[in-house]
């Protein structure tokens, strides 16, 4: 199941997928209780995002950079652990941009079905996951004065997908 938000309306549509009823049900036994909820920003303009932002990067909304054509008064940007600013923010996942509709995960399922991808830097079932060099990763940055929080984690499934689980943490810490 999928709460849709839309933040200017402030109405809510829930989209219940196909995968979710019938035999197969919610992936591998997961509970109801761990439904997605993504928003949507209708009106968000293409040059107040980053030009490389991709499917399954990990974003944060910056209101430190110049958007006087925004009407949310934002930009998007992909998050990094280098950045002190993004640390405190909430994080989501890009889903899609299409027609000046900007869709962003808060909590649910993401797959990585090609385990290229650049968003995707390491997976293995069960391992919590964060953000390292800008990419999804089992392991955590190390390097000093960047920040470190739990994303989710690497969900096991029977699709031989890389399945995560992202709900982002609001606890940091930065290394020394």
């Amino acid at each position: 199941m999928t709460l849709v938000i839309n933040p200017i309306v402030q109405q809510q549509t829930i989209e219940i997928n196909s995968f979710g009823i019938g035999l197969n049900g919610l992936p591998n036994g997961a509970t109801e209780s761990l439904i997605e909820l993504k928003y949507q920003f209708s009106g968000f303009p293409v040059g107040s995002m980053d030009a490389d932002v991709n499917y399954g990067d990990v974003v944060v909304f910056n209101t430190s950079v110049p958007t006087d054509l925004n009407p949310y008064g934002t930009a998007l940007e992909k998050a990094s652990t280098s950045n002190p600013e993004h640390a405190n923010k909430n994080l989501f996942i890009f889903v899609n941009y299409t027609d000046s509709n900007l869709i962003l995960m808060h909590k649910g399922y993401v797959d990585f079905e090609d385990t290229t991808s650049s968003s995707l830097n390491s997976w293995i079932a069960g391992e919590n996951i964060y953000i390292n060099n800008g990419n999804i990763s089992i392991t955590a940055p190390q390097t000093s004065g960047h920040w470190v929080k739990s994303i989710g984690f690497c969900m096991p499934n029977i699709e031989n997908k890389n399945r995560i689980w992202f709900e982002s943490d609001s606890t940091f810490f930065t290394i020394a």
